[in-house]
């Protein structure tokens, strides 16, 4: 009795494991993992990609607009961004302390410019210490046969601003 409930417990442990191991699959040979493309968006026509930037610089290259590259050269169409604006500000707490704290604009901006609302009141608000990013930057790419294109996300871009 006790060797056919060892064989019933070894079978019914053997039952269970089965699925789990019918269920892996090898991996097919000579498959490659698929490359990602992701463009690098850049701040006018510079290889400015991020990073410490002066206030007269960005002004001058946010005006030219954005493009984007990828790794062999090719450029692709900006056709959207958000665009994020932290402006350092000072302010005093419940007792009169002052603290440093931001205050964020926030706008999508359709093609490869700023807003015209939003550029008017940059360009007189830069600061060194402001913060600007550059997120969600679609682009078109082109392919031959493939009429309009495919949009795609290209990498964004980060700008501390100087003096």
């Amino acid at each position: 009795m006790r060797l056919l409930s060892v064989l019933l417990v070894c079978g019914v442990s053997l039952v269970a494991s089965m699925p789990a191991n019918a269920q892996k699959k090898a991996a097919p040979t000579g498959s490659k993992p698929h490359k990602v493309l992701m463009p690098q968006a850049f701040l006018g026509n510079s290889d400015k990609k991020g990073g410490m930037i002066s206030r007269d610089e960005f002004t001058k290259l946010v005006k030219q607009g954005l493009q984007a590259r990828d790794s062999a050269g090719n450029r692709y169409r900006v056709t959207g961004f958000e665009f994020m604006y932290g402006e350092r500000q000072m302010y005093e707490d419940s007792v009169g302390r002052p603290m440093v704290m931001f205050d964020y604009l926030s706008e999508y901006c359709p093609g490869d410019t700023l807003s015209p609302g939003v550029a008017m009141s940059l360009y007189s608000r830069l600061k060194a210490g402001d913060t600007a990013y550059f997120n969600r930057v679609e682009v078109l790419r082109v392919r031959p046969g493939e009429p309009g294109g495919t949009v795609i996300m290209g990498k964004g871009m980060k700008f501390a601003l100087t003096r």
